[in-house]
This record gives structure tokens, C-alpha cells and sequence, in this order.
């Protein structure tokens, strides 16, 4: 278990992606590299950013912080640490929240991730496995 966004938590979740068969069948045939950026939220006791890559299906080309992140990404998706709470806790779709436009597609395009949702929602659904807490004054939700 560990903090969502930690590098403890990216590693254990990167893990659990490449070891579970319903990820991998679900995210067979994305082709993407992923870039995620978690914005700081000082007012609410997140003081730092958080970033984070992956390949799906395969995960073998992960990295964690501002510092590793690779020069080009096939996808940059960026939101607030609330936004990313409400995605990460369950409340709202990754894909919703990529159409209202809580979470910004910097790069990509929201087609190709929604052509693959239930491997998104599989993503969330082992990271939630992982995050026994949140920085600041974000809680778990019960469930």
C-alpha cells in the first residue's frame, strides 16, 4: 500500500498492471506511451506536482518524476490532485472527466482512450487496490 502518485505507489502499481491478466487483455493492442501530471494544490496541502509515464499494455517503459519524464509523449493528460482524487477514488471517469474538460488532454487525442475505457477503469480499479492514502486533506473514500 501507499501514497497515490508516490514513486512506492507508481512502482507497485506498474506491477500490478503488467501482472494482471484483465489489464492486459483489456489494454491489448494501445500503442501510446502515457504521460500523467498530478498539479500541486497548496491550498489544500499538496505542495509538490506529480508526474508519472507508462506503455500499456506492457509497462516496461514506466518512469516517475519531472526530472525522468521523456522530452515526447504520445499522450500528456494534466489535472488538478482533486481531479485526479475524483478519477483515482471512482466518483468520475477518467474519459468523463477528459470530455468536460477537468482533466486536459495536452497531447493525444480522447478517442483512442475511450476506444479502450475498460482498461482505464482497470487501471483505477488496481491503483485503488495500492493507495492507502492521499497528500494533504484527501481521504479515502469508503468502499
Amino acid at each position: 500500500m501507499a501514497v497515490a502518485w508516490s514513486q512506492d505507489w507508481h512502482e507497485l502499481h506498474m506491477k500490478q498492471c503488467r501482472e494482471d491478466k484483465e489489464f492486459q487483455d483489456e489494454a491489448e493492442g494501445y500503442d501510446r506511451s502515457v504521460t500523467i501530471h498530478v498539479l500541486a494544490d497548496p491550498e489544500n496541502g499538496v505542495e509538490e506536482d506529480y508526474w508519472h509515464g507508462f506503455n500499456p499494455p506492457q509497462m516496461d517503459q514506466v518512469w516517475w518524476g519531472e526530472a525522468n519524464k521523456p522530452a515526447e509523449t504520445d499522450y500528456l493528460i494534466e489535472g488538478t490532485y482533486k481531479d485526479w482524487w475524483a478519477v483515482n477514488e471512482g466518483k468520475k471517469g477518467l474519459v468523463a472527466s477528459l470530455l468536460d474538460q477537468s482533466i486536459k488532454l495536452k497531447a493525444g487525442n480522447t478517442s483512442y482512450i475511450a476506444m479502450f475505457v475498460p482498461a482505464v477503469e482497470r487501471f483505477y480499479e488496481l491503483s485503488r487496490q495500492i493507495t492507502d492514502s492521499y497528500d494533504g486533506n484527501y481521504k479515502l473514500l469508503d468502499r
